[in-house]
């Protein structure tokens, strides 16, 4: 079993540490946190993807998108065209949760053979006990029969330890799921540029457009990284090997 992952896994781009999360008895959830609007975080949960399939256990993708966009996907892993993801109305918008950099996921994923599901249920975004819930809700239900889930989500959504600057504290969609069969990843703090319509901590917006996002570390090699220690309410982080660069619009091309 071993070597033929390795000789399967060998055909995907090289992700350190990889192994090692997939290797986590029990595994059903593994919930990516992103900054949205970046191009290297997508792309690594692709690579992600590849290793997975490698493993020959069913996978299963989620993206941060309300389940009325779960049409659109399912017509275009039927047809790989992206005019089938336009029709999806939100998919016109500035927002980084529909950013190229996503779109080449979803676009990774169906390569693969990898179906996509939408897990949200609030294009507005936010933060309430309902909207968590649901999010929870539909991973549950994607990860029963054995399948492995794989999400990217806001870091927010990931965290065990909740919304807990909220008052009340809120607890976040990873922290509803069952702990031992959940992994959550946050993202190493390199610095570089996001796209997004609101600048980072909590700067005045100017508008949907690329921004500078604060680097509070030096750039780490790429690859995952399991240290409960990092960051509280994960279990680990990735690094992509780089400061981030803002992923635009999908509706641009």
């Amino acid at each position: 079993m071993l070597l033929a992952f390795l000789a399967a896994a060998a055909t995907c781009p090289p992700l350190p540490g990889i192994e090692a999360v997939l290797a986590r008895p029990g595994l059903t959830y593994l919930l990516f946190g992103e900054y949205h609007g970046t191009a290297e975080m997508p792309a690594l949960v692709a690579d992600a993807l590849c290793h997975a399939k490698a493993r020959s256990r069913p996978v299963v993708l989620a993206v941060e998108l309300p389940t009325d966009a779960q049409p659109a996907l399912d017509r275009y892993a039927r047809t790989g065209g992206l005019a089938d993801l336009a029709a999806y109305a939100a998919w016109a918008s500035d927002d980084g949760r529909v950013s190229r950099g996503v779109r080449d996921l979803i676009a990774a994923a169906r390569r693969l053979g990898i179906k996509t599901v939408a897990f949200d249920s609030f294009w507005t975004g936010g933060v309430s006990p309902e909207r968590e819930q649901s999010m929870a809700d539909a991973l549950a239900r994607q990860g029963a029969g054995g399948r492995l889930v794989i999400a990217l989500t806001g870091a927010g959504h990931a965290d065990k330890e909740g919304f807990t600057s909220r008052t009340p504290p809120v607890l976040s969609a990873a922290g509803r799921l069952p702990a031992p069969q959940t992994l959550s990843l946050t993202f190493a703090r390199p610095g570089g540029r996001f796209w997004g319509c609101q600048a980072a901590n909590g700067a005045p917006s100017d508008g949907c457009k690329a921004y500078e996002m604060p680097a509070r570390e030096p750039v780490r090699p790429r690859g995952i990284v399991l240290d409960p220690g990092y960051r509280g309410g994960f279990d680990g982080f990735y690094s992509t090997g780089a400061p981030y660069s803002a992923s635009q619009p999908a509706r641009a091309d």
